[in-house]
């Protein structure tokens, strides 16, 4: 089976369709100004910290702290790579619902109807560090950087301390009957009503499928969003695509090239809106402990392309979403301690190929001890923003030696 030109079939017959299809949508302009908001940007990820987390990243070192300073990462970033046109930062911790950027929220005061109330002080920081996240927002949107915030999307009471989990519950039977779909609701609103006067452009929600309620109720949790700030952008991670063969079947990369010693044969991620409710697609990659690394060879000869075949993607034919492609610079999310996996040229290969198409790419980087950008990082963004204020042509893509997927000889 010659696998690359069934998929170069497979893309051609995609494309008429959609085609076809996205005729239709981009009629009503309306709808869709929005969800090509981010088409052909590029951007990387500030990570702050969130809860009483926070408060132990920025102390100094003579107070136990880490001396984090946020504030000057985030203008190394604007000083660094004009050419960026977005920068994902947090609402909520990485991976953590409960541990918010801000801490003053008029809704939980209202409900518990106490000025300054708060559920459980591990979930938010000191009222003068929450200004942390207040600064790092203002500086980007001087800068005229469109803003994401990560918010993941579980019950707080998933992955706090057992006496954070308590407050939070304590709090969803005594307020809100037991309902923790529009407790959780309401405690994000008074958060997000905040955000949207700091001007704040769209929300990269996680955890979609771990939300305290059911698809209807998703759906209700977006539309809160959107009634808060009509023209914001919104993605959900709720799930993923993986192209396939002319059989269905899905197609796997079995060696990453000579050397490879993984033998976990991986899917291979493909930009599709996957849910009725996103402007841009969350961009998940391969999960990386199914053995995908992050620069894998078949996102270049299989993802990009799609990409660079159609930028845009529907999921029920009603808006658009801009294939958005989102993936760890580093073989792992967020450690500055793993390897290194993006060197410059590949890098803006990827970031060129996207944006020109009028897609969307950005790399997780990852924060240094001081709060700015780890050293060997800066060094591939700098390469790729060079390259972008030049318009210098990509180095031509060839499959390493020794990589192949299933089923080839």
């Amino acid at each position: 089976m010659n696998t690359k030109k069934i998929y170069g079939f497979l893309i051609a017959i995609t494309f008429l369709i959609s085609c076809s299809t996205e005729g239709n949508i981009e009629s009503n302009n309306e709808v869709n100004k929005i969800s090509t908001r981010l088409q052909g940007s590029w951007g990387a990820r500030l990570y702050v910290r969130g809860g009483e987390t926070l408060d132990d990243y920025v102390k100094t070192d003579s107070d136990g702290g880490k001396g984090y300073d946020y504030v000057a990462g985030a203008k190394e970033i604007i000083s660094s790579y004009p050419t960026m046109g977005h920068i994902i930062t947090n609402a909520t911790n990485n991976a953590k619902s409960h541990l918010w950027t801000l801490r003053t929220n008029e809704n939980v005061e209202a409900v518990m109807g106490v000025s300054g109330a708060i559920i459980d002080e591990e979930f938010v920081p000191s009222l003068a560090n929450e200004q942390v996240i207040i600064n790092v927002i203002t500086e980007f949107k001087n800068a005229n950087k469109k803003v994401i915030l990560y918010l993941n999307g579980m019950s707080p009471a998933q992955r706090a301390t057992t006496d954070g989990a308590a407050a939070w519950n304590n709090y969803v039977s005594n307020y809100f009957a037991g309902n923790e779909h529009k407790a959780w609701m309401n405690f994000c609103e008074g958060y997000i009503k905040r955000f949207a006067e700091m001007g704040v452009d769209g929300y990269w929600i996680d955890a979609f499928s771990s939300y305290p309620g059911n698809n209807t109720e998703r759906g209700e949790f977006v539309q809160m969003i959107r009634n808060v700030d009509p023209d914001i952008m919104v993605t959900t991670n709720l799930a993923k695509d993986y192209f396939t063969d002319e059989n269905g079947v899905f197609l796997k990369v079995d060696s990453d090239g000579i050397g490879d010693t993984n033998d976990i044969d991986y899917k291979i991620i493909k930009m599709t809106a996957m849910d009725p409710w996103s402007d841009f697609t969350a961009g998940h990659i391969t999960p990386l402990g199914q053995g995908a690394p992050p620069n894998s060879w078949a996102y270049e000869e299989f993802t990009v392309p799609d990409i660079q075949s159609s930028p845009t993607t529907s999921y029920d034919g009603s808006k658009l979403a801009t294939k958005h492609l989102f993936l760890p610079i580093r073989s792992t999310w967020s450690s500055e301690r793993s390897n290194l996996m993006f060197q410059g040229e590949q890098a803006y290969r990827f970031v060129k190929n996207i944006t020109d198409a009028g897609g969307a790419v950005t790399f997780s980087t990852t924060t240094d001890i001081d709060g700015t950008t780890v050293e060997d990082e800066e060094a591939v963004l700098k390469y790729v923003d060079q390259q972008l204020k030049a318009n210098a042509a990509p180095s031509e893509y060839v499959r390493p030696e020794g990589a192949f997927l299933v089923g080839e000889e």
